[in-house]
């Protein structure tokens, strides 16, 4: 999970580690998501979009996916851009706007009726 936000980071963490699932690192920029992702090949990375001074979160699931180290990336973010959904459509990223726990949940597991937004 990569947010340079705390509470959502946090927020986010806790929800899925009590849905059962294995949060094996978190960031709080772009570089360290990439770090992580390359030293723990996660199955999932939950990314944000903006989180500056580096990569933000589109830029951040075409390095992750070129480079091989996740299956799946989620765009969680408070900025849904038809241009920014459109970029992590491409990176092969879903986007999914921030406060939908849910809908977050659904595209953790790959469950394809996951909305684009």
């Amino acid at each position: 999970m990569a947010d340079n936000d705390t509470d959502a980071l946090e927020l986010v963490v806790t929800d899925l580690t009590l849905e059962g699932h294995e949060v094996v690192g978190t960031a709080r920029d772009g570089d360290e998501a990439l770090a992580l992702c390359a030293r723990l090949t996660p199955e999932v990375l939950v990314t944000d979009y903006r989180m500056p001074p580096g990569p933000d979160g589109v830029k951040v699931a075409q390095q992750a996916k070129a480079a091989g180290t996740v299956d799946r990336i989620v765009v969680y973010s408070n900025y849904p851009d038809p241009r920014i959904i459109r970029a992590a459509e491409r990176a092969g990223a879903v986007f999914l706007e921030k406060g939908n726990l849910a809908a977050l949940r659904r595209a953790v597991v790959g469950d394809g009726r996951t909305p684009a937004r």
